[in-house]
């Protein structure tokens, strides 16, 4: 039997059958609801390959926050296609095409000034996968001083959408487009 901790300051012993059973019973819910939510924004059914696909863009988003968050420019630049393009409204010098040009606005972006936590509302991210391309929207709600709670604040609400693809064995941001996303609200889209 194993010991855990709980939240109390008290333990408790599973036996590892157990442990065992409810993983294999939470991994099979999320086999069949395809992908924990994400899928559900998409349409049909999908193949064992276009769930492996979701995965894998979800987990581009998720790194996508965690290079703002860090302020890890190389780790953001990774993410994007070599001849990446980001559209960005109502910025005048935009689009920004190409890994050269990307690189500038990342490093001049306020994620990448100011410190900040890039949140995610997970329940709004949508991905239509379509053979090695797949359209991307979700929602970054950046949080200011989020380490003093006295003082943090949210100072941005914006979106990121557009097409991703599957090159050189992984996800990429291809063609995107960046803008606000406000007023805040749990059910509408902000994009297309």
């Amino acid at each position: 039997m194993k010991t855990y901790l709980t939240k109390g300051g008290g333990f408790i012993r599973l036996p590892l059958l157990l442990i065992v059973g409810a993983l294999l019973l939470v991994g099979s819910f999320l086999a069949g609801t395809s992908a924990a939510g994400v899928y559900a924004h998409t349409t049909g059914t999908a193949s064992d390959t276009e769930k492996a696909s979701i995965g894998e863009i979800y987990q581009l988003q998720a790194a996508f926050h965690r290079a703002k968050t860090n302020q890890d420019i190389d780790l953001m630049m990774s993410l994007w296609a070599p001849d990446g393009v980001l559209h960005v409204q109502g910025n005048p010098k935009s689009p920004f095409v190409g890994s050269a040009a990307l690189r500038t606005f990342w490093l001049s972006s306020p994620s990448f000034k100011n410190h900040r936590l890039s949140l995610v509302p997970s329940f709004k991210t949508t991905i239509k996968v379509d053979g090695a391309q797949a359209y991307l929207y979700f929602e970054c709600h950046d949080v200011a001083n989020y380490s003093d709670q006295s003082t943090r604040t949210i100072a941005s609400d914006t979106f990121l959408a557009g097409t991703v693809r599957f090159e050189a064995g992984r996800w990429v941001f291809a063609d995107m487009t960046a803008g606000p996303s406000s007023p805040l609200s749990p059910d509408h889209y902000y994009f297309p």
